[in-house]
């Protein structure tokens, strides 16, 4: 049987968590503070926080390779921001092994811990660990929250070294701020990528345009089932104060290489954005196409089935649904 957390456990955890939120309001100029104080602060960010972020990088990952199966069949891989190592686990988990892995992240004991959690999946994978960023070309590079710790200008060169990668898929928090940065990074890039997900078009982010100053771009990933039943789950949600029920995230996946024949046929036309709203009578969904950003509704008199299954669970859909 599992043993619940400690309340040193607990108060470490919180510590963790508080500084990790605080990253997106620290001051102009000033550092984005280390949050890895210790092993056993690692090994507690890699069991609780690391695996949200394994699903938001599912969710991304299950999208994208709908819409396009055949985008990650990488040779070599980079993974910016590494941490303890949760994107690359969660990729290698699902794609054929790379030839060449590089880990690159600021903090040297995440890195040695994400090397040995990943050559114990893989052990003969070929890793190389970086502090920083470098040069290169890469045929995928895995970026996962990071807008967060990085200035406009550390940013902006982080763009530009990824110009070097065939695809990029970029991972964040689903918070506005951090979303709305995810979208400069996307229009900035169009100019040598195309937009595999979650855009349906590659037209500059409706997000950024007039009247949409509220607005961000996210989604929600969905736990595993078992984790409601979960007591160190329990805990975790009652002690933090995490819902639990679903995780928000943004993401961008951009490719050199689209063609007709990797997009499946039934490519949709426009992506709804955050949550359905529904209400009596009716079905608010916004939704991104390439004309922009807009508010429809789904009427329960005109789409009796669409508005029984969306009152049901509206946390699932993802593209508008067929009028």
């Amino acid at each position: 049987m599992v043993k619940p957390y400690s309340s040193q456990e607990i108060a470490t955890l919180r510590a963790l968590r508080q500084t990790l939120l605080g990253m997106e309001g620290r001051g102009e100029g000033e550092p984005a503070p280390a949050y890895w104080k210790n092993a056993e602060a690692l090994r507690l960010y890699d069991e609780v926080f690391a695996t949200r972020i394994v699903w938001k990088w599912n969710a991304a990952l299950d999208e994208v390779e709908e819409r396009a199966p055949s985008a990650f069949r990488p040779r070599t891989l980079l993974d910016f921001g590494t941490g303890t190592g949760a994107a690359s686990r969660t990729i290698l988990a699902r794609i054929p092994k790379p030839e060449r892995v590089v880990l690159v992240d600021r903090s040297a004991p995440a890195l040695a811990f994400a090397q040995q959690s990943l050559l114990a999946e893989h052990p003969d994978l070929e890793l190389e660990t970086r502090t920083s960023l470098g040069s290169g070309e890469f045929d995928l590079a895995l970026v996962s929250h990071v807008l967060d710790e990085l200035d406009d200008h550390q940013a902006s060169a982080l763009a530009g070294v990824l110009r070097g990668a065939q695809t990029v898929l970029w991972v964040e928090p689903g918070s506005k701020l951090t979303s709305r940065r995810l979208s400069g990074v996307r229009d900035a890039l169009l100019d040598e990528f195309d937009v595999l997900a979650p855009c349906t078009h590659r037209a500059q982010c409706g997000i950024l345009g007039p009247g949409h100053e509220r607005d961000w771009c996210h989604f929600f990933a969905r736990p595993p089932a078992e984790v409601h039943t979960t007591a160190r789950w329990r805990q975790i949600s009652d002690a933090l104060g995490i819902d639990l029920r679903s995780l928000p995230y943004a993401f961008l996946c951009l490719t050199k290489s689209t063609t007709d024949s990797q997009r499946t046929s039934t490519e949709p036309r426009r992506r709804v954005l955050g949550r359905p709203r529904v209400q009596r009578g009716r079905v608010l969904l916004d939704l991104c196409g390439p004309v922009g950003v807009e508010t429809s509704q789904f009427l329960q008199r005109e789409h009796k089935d669409i508005y029984k299954a969306l009152k049901k669970d509206a946390t699932t859909l993802r593209f508008e649904p067929p009028s």
